[in-house]
């Protein structure tokens, strides 16, 4: 699965037709609103993951519990709207870079920047509730949970991938996961011992949730390029 895999399988494989329903779109003119914005998603997604804060609000956003009804229930669109707001400042940080990536979205798909920036928050709560959906389907609903609790337990995946401050181990904030933060969900020792199934029961969730950050669908350079540029001038995101 990848993030226009979730879209495109959203509200039994309606939430599309649904959006545009609810937009006054076509369906082809919401498929380019939503294929426009979900390489800003991917981008961002993967860059927030890079950071134990980003990631840590990432999987607290996943096991909330508040994003499931966007990917099933078509109903749930006010409350998608409300929540994914949360979701947009996670990935993005501010109100501004969430309005040039809509602007940017818009000069792609030719969708007015207003109606791009309104569907954008619901987008990204049926994104969080489809890869949640996807996660739980596959068995690993329950890694969610153990690292969405270290992420908020004092000192947070920080603390935990990284303790003494030192560089980060080979294999980034992913490979660091793996070594440091099953020493305290386990008592210690790392993945040694009856941990190292944990192990790699947590190797096979991070794998699998890094993956479904792709965007799925084609980018022109300019696109990808413009969208970089947009984060690229986020430099002190107001993550929660």
């Amino acid at each position: 699965m990848n993030l226009n895999d979730i879209i495109q399988a959203a509200q039994g494989g309606q939430g599309v037709n649904n959006l545009a329903s609810q937009f006054g779109l076509t369906p082809e003119q919401t498929q380019a609103a939503i294929q426009a914005m979900i390489p800003a998603f991917s981008t961002g997604l993967q860059r927030t993951a890079q950071d134990p804060t980003g990631l840590g609000g990432i999987l607290s956003q996943l096991t909330s519990g508040v994003h499931q009804g966007s990917f099933t229930d078509p109903s749930q669109a006010g409350a998608a709207a409300g929540a994914g707001g949360g979701v947009l400042g996670q990935i993005f940080g501010s109100p501004q870079i969430t309005t040039q990536i809509s602007q940017q979205a818009s000069q792609i798909s030719g969708i007015s920047p207003q109606i791009v920036q309104q569907m954008m928050p619901i987008v990204a709560s049926m994104l969080m509730g489809g890869l949640f959906h996807s996660m739980t389907s596959q068995g690993l609903g329950g890694i969610l949970g153990q690292l969405a609790g270290a992420a908020n337990s004092p000192g947070g995946l920080g603390s935990a991938v990284n303790p003494s401050g030192a560089a980060q181990p080979a294999g980034g904030l992913f490979g660091g996961l793996l070594s440091n933060v099953l020493g305290g969900l386990f008592g210690g020792g790392g993945a040694s011992g009856a941990a190292a199934p944990q192990s790699a029961a947590l190797q096979a969730g991070l794998n699998t949730l890094s993956s479904m950050f792709q965007a799925g669908v084609q980018v022109s350079q300019t696109h990808q390029q413009g969208l970089s540029d947009i984060l690229n001038s986020l430099t002190t995101p107001n993550r929660s």
